[in-house]
Parts: structure tokens; C-alpha cells; sequence
């Protein structure tokens, strides 16, 4: 995997965005991610024996699409944690550091952004000006006086201007059908259906299953109507998972098996009865694990691909 681009950044006693954390606890908008509450102060506070950070980005294995898709760009492939987390161990090794993908209580955008890589944009996702939104970031804690700045300094890339950020754009907030984006910048994640699909537990509510509809696993549709991924949005193939006869055991090790299949099946009964055409390869790994029928094979176009 190539690195789309890196940063560094050193880091302060307490991140600045702190207070709009505080403020997004305590207006409920984490749901049931409780962690998120026990590990506030974690991502507040950097750990005390680092004093830097090393940021890259690396793209999703598959482009950001024109058209609405069941499952999000990032869960085409194996998990990010695994894939990226090996690159990133090996470079820790050599600066003596602690590695993060979305492993760590930290506050991974806000460390990229101060890195320069780009800024938070009003569907509270980074925003890099060159390549959009539509990538992962990783990282290096590090302690810089122990001995690794020269290694920092051969690592440091030119930070990006953030331009004009998000300007008077909305097309996130007003694109998003749940209304899950706030004037003020926030993401209730209790609309959301990223948040639904992948970390709710438990049946839906008629109003949570109606504004998981068109979802089974995450939702793109804040990042595909951003102008900074105008570029970058491409219908390809083959679709996720082309292997009919897949079973259960083989969606470990991909994104998809954050919500287990209990939570998938859940997902799939939702879209079906709103009519969303799935991958048939999805539909029979669902059937054969349970009492979930698969629905009938749609045409590459009614998916969206």
C-alpha cells in the first residue's frame, strides 16, 4: 500500500479540540458508544511519554461512488487495521514509537490536521484539498528527544493549505437523508447510519430502521456529494466479494466483521424490505449462516456499480 501522504506534528499538552468533544458527549451524540465517554480524556490528552506524532494517509481499496452503495467504500477489502497496522509496526520499530489506526483512544484527524494534511470539514471528516476524504490515517507516537528526531526529520513532508476549507458549502449537511450533520458541525451519531449499521446493538426501533433503509454496512453519502471528491469518484468492478460460496468465517479480517453477522442480518432485513439491491455474494453468505433467504440477483446498474 502507498502512502497518499504524511505529516508531522509535535504535540501539546491539550489537543484543541477538546472543548467540541466535551460539547458532542454532552449532547448525546456518541448513542451507545460508551467508550467514547471512558476514554475522553485519553483523547485530550496525548500519552505523556510521546511528544510527537507522525501522520499518513493511505486511500480506500475502492474508489468513492457516483451512486449510493449498500456497503461503504472502505469495508471493499481487508481490514485496515491489519493491513496498515503492519506498515505502521515496522516503522515504529525504527523510531522506537507506539502505532495507531483507529486502535487508540486518540484523536486521529485533529493529530492529521495539525500535521497539515487537511482540515475538518462540515461532514466533520478530513479533508485533504488533493485526495479528498476518501482514505484511512495511521500514526506514530513518538518521543522525540529519546533519540528520534533525525528519523522525524527525514519522515516530515511539507504541510497542505487547507485553502478555503468548506466555505459556504453544505451539500453534506443538506445530502445526508437522516439529518445526522448539525448546522454547528457536529455528527449525531444516533442518525447516523454508519453508526447503526456497524456499532448499535440490538434490533431497530421503526425509526432507526428507517434511517438505516438504505444501508448494511456504513454510509458514504456525506464524503460522495463533497466537491473535494469530485475527482476522485469512479464506478469500478468487480464488487465486493466476488466469490459466491463465501461463508461466515471469511469476512473476518475484513471491516465487515466490526458488526458480526447477527448485526449484518439485521441490516440486510432492513434494506430488503426498502428494496435495496444487494451483492448477490453478500445475500448468500447472510443465507447460509441463517435463516435469512437471499434475495435475487440484481443487475450491476440497480446496485449502483
Amino acid at each position: 500500500m502507498t502512502c497518499l501522504a504524511f505529516g508531522y506534528t509535535p504535540l501539546p499538552s491539550v489537543l484543541p479540540h477538546s472543548e467540541r468533544l466535551d460539547e458532542w458527549l454532552r449532547r448525546g451524540f456518541n448513542a451507545g458508544m460508551n467508550w467514547m465517554e471512558h476514554t475522553a480524556e485519553a483523547r485530550k490528552h496525548p500519552v505523556d511519554s510521546y511528544n510527537a506524532a507522525w501522520i499518513g494517509l493511505w486511500k480506500y481499496p475502492r474508489p468513492l461512488q457516483k451512486k449510493c452503495e449498500p456497503i461503504a467504500a472502505y469495508a471493499h477489502g481487508k481490514d485496515y487495521h491489519i493491513t496498515i497496522g503492519n506498515i505502521l509496526r515496522e516503522q515504529a520499530k525504527q523510531l522506537n514509537g507506539l502505532p495507531f489506526v483507529d486502535s487508540l483512544p486518540i484523536a486521529e484527524r485533529e493529530l492529521a490536521a495539525m500535521a497539515g494534511l487537511g482540515f475538518i470539514g462540515k461532514n466533520t471528516m478530513l479533508i485533504n484539498p488533493k485526495f479528498g476524504s476518501g482514505f484511512f490515517i495511521g500514526g506514530i507516537l513518538m518521543n522525540v528527544a529519546a533519540g528520534a528526531a533525525m528519523a522525524v526529520r527525514a519522515l516530515r513532508a511539507t504541510p497542505l493549505q487547507p485553502q478555503h476549507g468548506c466555505a459556504k458549502c453544505r451539500r453534506c449537511i443538506d445530502a445526508c437523508p437522516n439529518k445526522a450533520l448539525t448546522e454547528d458541525g457536529f455528527l449525531d451519531s444516533r442518525r447516523c447510519a454508519s453508526y447503526l449499521t456497524i456499532e448499535h446493538r440490538g434490533e431497530f426501533s421503526e425509526e432507526q430502521r428507517e434511517w438505516a433503509k438504505h444501508s448494511v454496512f456504513g454510509c458514504d453519502i456525506c464524503q460522495r456529494v463533497c466537491p473535494y471528491n469530485a475527482r476522485h469518484l469512479a464506478e469500478t468492478e468487480p464488487y465486493f466479494l466476488p466469490d459466491e460460496n463465501f461463508t461466515k468465517g471469511k469476512i473476518k479480517g475484513t471491516p465487515l466483521w466490526r458488526a458480526g453477522t447477527k448485526s449484518l442480518k439485521r441490516n440486510y432485513m432492513a434494506a430488503r424490505q426498502a428494496a435495496v439491491c444487494l451483492p448477490p455474494a453478500f445475500c448468500n453468505t447472510l443465507a447460509t449462516s441463517g435463516k435469512v433467504e437471499p434475495a435475487p440477483i440484481a443487475s450491476a446498474q440497480s446496485i449502483g456499480v
